[in-house]
């Protein structure tokens, strides 16, 4: 499939120091290319990401609301918590993007746009990377790097949606991207001799991927072992790098110990269920929507399958190139290993495989490069494959457009609980809330809220280990909310359909284990409308705090003979 010989171009070829040379002398116009490449990926992609969805806002998904939530505690001086004087709870997984934006926090009240500048810095530099690592192998297999990064260039052109993720979203995701591919570059550029020595850059990419998700200490040792197995020379210097990460894993596994008494974040309590058969089926179902549904992956996955094969088989005669590609594409089946074993997720567009989309089409690339080499020459068919090029970006954009009200909605709750959560603080006394969306709520409203969902109430992610139900989000348990009975069952993401009937959905209610029908619940909580001028939101009280408030609150009851719920 891939070249066996690194050459010049009249094709005579090079010893391993004349390449190194030539490599150096090259690497200052190639990394100033691939530099400018990336950045342009970026803003174009940043751009398409919103405008194919119709438009984001500038606040982020819910997921990254409590992310900020947690953040803005730890810069006010209030501790790791989700409540002002509540319990020391992690739901914001990833404990060094949740420092990242508390010091954001410091800096300013207002921190959007600070956080959009650096989650866009970040996805400029995972894109750079994964162009370096391409440009790296293509000249290591004797093929263009021109011909190679210009066809990943379309393909990431092509896929918007790892800009939503790593961009708009303001999630952990960009962090995440960008020390995996650079820890993956770098490796690459080490087993191919290219780099002398693990630089200070895969060092702090060992230390960076535990601290950002827990599942980054496989990552990180599992791409250090492989290299250090593959470059004997490599062993003392990564074997280091393994420590680092370890003790990294170590310090904040302790600390969790510590502060939070339990050694994961608490997101992994609510959402995985202890039952790994269902985890592992759940996981590989996800994985192959994944493959099959996701435009052009199929092909990716096959293309970095039998590059794997080449590599391996390349490794053990000592071909140029082979070692590289065997990291390259252990990083990638990694991912999609790791994230199959702990079940994978409901959001739009596969986010838990989107940190991996700049090195997926790498192998496919190389492909493309070998193609033109070899079938077609010096006498490249221009006209054909700039109309492959327009295709493959018209399918990629096409896709991402019919899933377009899919991720606008999650950007909605964010400004739903915003908006709830600032009229509800008008409100006298202030109530204590149950919610489902609990991101955009909680940067508004100062009451005490409950995660009736249970990533940020350790009780309810707890209380049943066997997760049943829609996927990540099946933590609900009816003896913890009655237990702990909050004042205001919140609906506020749900349609409000004014004084006649209020409508609910089978699947919001099963998201609440049948609570809407359970008869206890509609013996003490009464339905009501919240408004303030033409906004409104449906939801639950109980009597005794609707007893307590004004008449001018904005608040009107129902009867439960107004209350339908839908299949």
């Amino acid at each position: 499939m891939m070249s066996n010989l690194t050459t010049r171009h009249d094709n005579v070829p090079l010893s391993h120091g004349a390449f190194r040379q030539r490599q150096w002398m090259a690497l200052d116009r190639s990394g100033v290319v691939n530099l400018l490449a990336a950045a342009l990926l970026t803003l174009l992609g940043t751009a398409l990401a919103t405008m194919l969805a119709g438009g984001v806002p500038a606040i982020g998904i819910d997921d990254a609301a409590i992310t900020r939530s947690y953040s803005e505690n730890i810069a006010n001086g209030l501790g790791y918590v989700y409540n002002a004087g509540g319990e020391h709870v992690e739901g914001s997984t990833s404990f060094l993007w949740t420092m990242v934006v508390a010091l954001i926090y410091r800096l300013t009240v207002t921190p959007e746009v600070t956080i959009l500048l650096v989650t866009g810095l970040l996805t400029w530099l995972a894109t750079y990377s994964a162009l370096r690592l391409l440009r790296c192998l293509a000249e290591r297999l004797g093929l263009s790097g021109q011909h190679a990064t210009l066809a990943l260039c379309v393909f990431l052109a092509a896929s918007p949606a790892y800009f939503l993720w790593s961009v708009w979203t303001m999630m952990e995701t960009a962090l995440w991207s960008c020390m995996a591919l650079l820890l993956i570059s770098k490796l690459v550029r080490c087993v191919e001799a290219e780099e002398a020595a693990p630089g200070a850059s895969v060092y702090a990419a060992a230390v960076a991927l535990p601290l950002i998700r827990p599942e980054g200490i496989a990552v990180a040792v599992g791409l250090l072992a492989l290299s250090a197995l593959l470059d004997r020379g490599l062993r003392l210097r990564l074997g280091a790098a393994v420590l680092l990460a370890l003790t990294a894993f170590a310090a904040v596994s302790l600390f969790r110990l510590s502060y939070f008494g339990q050694p994961f974040p608490n997101t992994f309590y609510a959402k995985v269920s202890s039952d790994r058969m269902q985890d592992i089926i759940d996981g590989s179902k996800y994985a192959l929507s994944f493959v099959l549904g996701s435009p052009f992956v199929s092909v990716f996955v096959a293309a970095w399958s039998a590059a794997a094969l080449w590599g391996l088989l390349g490794a053990l005669r000592g071909q140029p190139g082979a070692r590289g590609v065997v990291v390259a594409a252990a990083g990638v089946f990694g991912f999609l290993a790791v994230y199959a074993g702990l079940g994978g997720d409901h959001f739009a567009q596969w986010r838990f495989y989107q940190p991996i989309m700049p090195l997926l089409p790498a192998a496919f690339a190389l492909g493309v490069a070998l193609c033109l080499v070899r079938v077609c020459g010096a006498g490249v068919f221009r006209a054909p494959m700039l109309a492959s090029g327009l295709l493959v970006v018209g399918i990629g954009w096409m896709q991402y457009y019919q899933s377009r009200f899919d991720i606008t909605k999650e950007f909605d709750l964010t400004r739903d609980g915003l908006e709830f959560g600032t009229y509800l603080n008008g409100v006298t006394p202030l109530p204590s809330i149950g919610v489902g969306p609990a991101g955009g709520i909680a940067l508004a409203y100062e009451g005490y809220i409950y995660d009736l969902l249970g990533l940020n109430w350790t009780e309810m992610a707890h209380a049943n280990p066997v997760k049943t139900g829609m996927r990540n989000h099946a933590s609900f348990d009816k003896a913890t909310f009655w237990a702990n009975r909050p004042d205001v069952l919140a609906t506020f993401n749900r349609e409000c359909l004014g004084d006649g009937k209020q409508v609910f959905w089978a699947s919001n209610d099963d998201a609440f284990d049948g609570i809407f029908s359970d008869r206890r619940f509609r013996a003490e909580f009464v339905p009501v409308l919240f408004r303030q001028g033409a906004d409104c939101w449906p939801g639950f009280a109980v009597p005794d705090w609707l007893d307590e408030i004004s008449a001018d609150s904005g608040v009107t009851t129902l009867t439960w003979d107004q209350i339908e719920i839908r299949e």
